[in-house]
């Protein structure tokens, strides 16, 4: 695996996140949040190689290609990225459930923050309903992305085995 690898699919996320799907309006903060679950996920994942710093650069990209506030997606980016890097690693006896738990709690306080924030850069208190359904969205998600991720970096769903050979000498 590349060291790049993990930014490249934040990277091709934060792009999927500017096409117009047509999704509802409700649904506005579903696929952003998939591109801070991936932060999170990426830096949970042992040895691969996503720095707060780049994790912090794809969120401006994300408010940059969303139209919203600058530094918006980047400080919940750089909040994931710090808290998975923190959280330790999958491999370290702490598997999908652990993981899936500090997610929840996570994502339920970027998304109070995050509707507070908003609500301050507007002056006047917006609908907390898509951002809130963006939460429980990416909390539905997690381990699909997860696993994904997971699939990416090994080629499978676990981590690397040393194979056991018999024979041919």
């Amino acid at each position: 695996m590349t060291k790049f690898l993990p930014a490249l699919s934040v990277l091709f996320a934060v792009v999927a996140t500017a096409v117009p799907w047509g999704l509802p309006a409700d649904a506005t903060f579903i696929l952003p949040l998939v591109v801070v679950m991936m932060v999170f996920c990426w830096r949970a994942i042992p040895g691969a190689a996503l720095p707060p710093a780049g994790a912090t650069a794809l969120g401006l990209l994300a408010d940059l290609m969303s139209g919203g506030p600058i530094g918006y997606w980047a400080l919940m980016s750089l909040v994931a990225s710090t808290v998975g890097g923190r959280a330790g690693s999958l491999g370290e006896g702490r598997g999908l459930g652990f993981h899936w738990l500090i997610w929840i709690v996570l994502v339920s306080v970027l998304a109070c923050f995050g509707w507070l924030l908003a609500s301050l850069y507007y002056f006047r208190w917006i609908d907390w309903w898509p951002i809130a359904f963006g939460a429980l969205t990416s909390i539905v998600l997690f381990p699909v992305v997860l696993h994904g991720l997971l699939w990416i970096r090994y080629g499978r769903l676990g981590p690397e085995r040393s194979p056991i050979y018999r024979g041919w000498a």
